[in-house]
C-alpha cells in the first residue's frame, strides 16, 4: 500500500526551525537507513494527520522525491504532543532496492457467525494479534485474514495452515507457529459433561 503523503527536504534546522515549520502547518522529520546519510524533511501536518492515526500507517510505502531522486521510504515512528496529541515529528526508513522490510501485520479473523465452535459457546484464544513478517516493500499486506467458517472447538490455526500473501514470510516461524486456538468455555464443558451423563443413563 502506497501513501500519498508528500515529503519535502527541509532547510530549517534546530528547535527554532522546527517551531517555524509547525507554525506553518508542517511536521519536521528525518529519512535514514540503507547506508546513506540521514536527510531532514518535512511533511504537511494535514496530510500526516489524515494518515498517521490509522493502524496501517506504519506499513505504507511512500514515494519520496529528495534532491531530484526518487526513493521509497517507510514510516517508522510518529511523535505526538503530550497535550494536543498533534504529530510533532516523524521518522522514515529508507528502503534499499531489492531489500525486504520487517513489519508487524495485523491478524484479522472473519466469519465468526459461521463458526460451529463459537456457536457452541467456544472461545477464540488469539495467541498472535500481530504477525511479524518480512515483506516485499511493493506488496505489503494491510492485514492477514483467517477464516473461521466451519471451525470447531479443538481446532487450531497454525502458521503452516495459513496462506500468507505473496511476497510475505513470517519473520519468526518457530515462535509464532500457533496463531490461535478454539477452546471450550466452562459452560461448554459443563454442557458436554451433562450430555455424556444423560447418554450413559
Amino acid at each position: 500500500m502506497v501513501s500519498k503523503i508528500n515529503i519535502t527536504e527541509r532547510t530549517q534546522f534546530g528547535k527554532r526551525g522546527a517551531r517555524k515549520l509547525r507554525h506553518n502547518g508542517e511536521v519536521p522529520g528525518v529519512i535514514y537507513g540503507a547506508g546513506k546519510e540521514p536527510v531532514l524533511v518535512s511533511v504537511s501536518e494535514k496530510e500526516l494527520i489524515a494518515e498517521c492515526y490509522s493502524l496501517a500507517f506504519l506499513g505504507q510505502v511512500i514515494d519520496a522525491n529528495i534532491a531530484g531522486q526518487k526513493e521509497k521510504v517507510l514510516p517508522k515512528s510518529v511523535s505526538f504532543h503530550p497535550v494536543t496529541d498533534r504529530p510533532i515529528h516523524v521518522d522514515f526508513l529508507r528502503i534499499a532496492k531489492g531489500s525486504t522490510v520487517k513489519l508487524g501485520i495485523a491478524v484479522e479473523f472473519i466469519n465468526s457467525d459461521k463458526c460451529p465452535g463459537i456457536k457452541k459457546g467456544g472461545l477464540l484464544n488469539i495467541v498472535v494479534h500481530t504477525l511479524e513478517c518480512n515483506c516485499d516493500p511493493e506488496r505489503i499486506p494491510e492485514k492477514i485474514v483467517i477464516d473461521l467458517e466451519g471451525k470447531d472447538i479443538g481446532d487450531s490455526f497454525t502458521l503452516d495452515s495459513i496462506k500468507l500473501p505473496e511476497g510475505t514470510l513470517a519473520a519468526n516461524p518457530t515462535r509464532d507457529s500457533v496463531i490461535a486456538t478454539l477452546v471450550g468455555s466452562r459452560a461448554t464443558a459443563s454442557a458436554e459433561a451433562a450430555e455424556e451423563q444423560a447418554s450413559a443413563a
